[in-house]
């Protein structure tokens, strides 16, 4: 992103004043602001228009904002509000001072207890997040953020819904979820559960443990194949600095059949103490 793109394309959302532009994708733009009620920074996310996929998921993540505003954990970004109104929809959120996982991986020099650290503390706050009766659904590393302590924060989590009659009539979720990051399960379109999400956390440690992605494939018919079909290299062939048996826990997460995979993030933080301790 240049320096210019981190101009706000606006002044003004509604009582923020926006101040740069944090970052943009699929789902919408990210500013920085000022919450001219509170006086406070924060950060608010401007849905895409077509990001709702109807009426239906509009409604549930409304609804699900009203509980994510009593969700307060140091893992997890703070969602403080969400506006429907003539400017557009929005969330209010827990601004982050720091950089996210894919800028890490991209900057940082390969460390394994820092990397290691970096994932118990997502295990933690996706435990939390599961444990209130809630799914991220699109869990990658630019959802992982910093702060300039090295606390991890999970962010964008919900955004697309844990409404069980939605999944029934909107089996399309799956084009709105990164496709590197996407379960097979939710390929298919079954039910997505909390081990959809341990899947996701699966490429997203291949990726930090090998520094590679698990499938090189140039189109999205060959990616969902291999999601469907394929294991990747194991982790420690790709990269030797990659401990065996954390290479074998990776593995254990991408299995194809979610009931293969850890029974949830709590018992691969276990597995991940017991595997590195003795090496870090």
């Amino acid at each position: 992103m240049s320096d210019s793109s981190y101009v706000p394309d606006r002044s003004t959302l509604y009582h923020i004043r926006l101040v740069k532009v944090l970052g943009q994708g699929g789902t919408g733009i990210v500013y920085q602001g000022i919450d001219t009620k509170k006086g406070e920074a924060i950060a608010v996310k401007l849905f895409r228009e077509n990001f709702f996929r109807n009426r239906l998921h509009l409604l549930d993540l409304v609804q699900n904002v009203k509980k994510f505003k009593k969700l307060k954990h140091p893992n997890l970004v703070q969602v403080y509000d969400f506006i429907d109104g003539d400017e557009g929809r929005c969330m209010l959120m827990e601004l982050v001072d720091g950089p996210n996982l894919r800028w890490y991986l991209a900057n940082r020099p390969w460390n394994l207890q820092e990397r290691v650290n970096i994932v118990t503390q997502i295990c933690v706050g996706l435990q939390f997040l599961h444990d209130n009766g809630f799914i991220h659904h699109d869990f990658k590393p630019a959802n992982v953020l910093f702060t300039r302590r090295g606390v991890v924060k999970i962010a964008d989590y919900s955004l697309f819904g844990n409404n069980f009659i939605l999944e029934l009539l909107d089996r399309n979720i799956s084009q709105q979820i990164t496709p590197m990051f996407v379960a097979p399960e939710v390929i298919k379109g079954e039910k997505v559960t909390p081990k959809s999400d341990l899947y996701s956390l699966g490429v997203t440690m291949y990726i930090l443990f090998t520094e590679k992605l698990p499938f090189p494939v140039d189109n999205l018919q060959q990616l969902y194949y291999c999601h469907l079909n394929l294991m990747p290299e194991h982790p420690t062939t790709v990269n030797p600095k990659c401990p065996l048996a954390l290479g074998d826990l990776i593995m254990k997460l991408l299995a194809k059949k979610p009931e293969n995979r850890f029974q949830d993030c709590d018992e691969l933080r276990i597995a991940l103490k017991k595997v590195t301790q003795s090496r870090i």
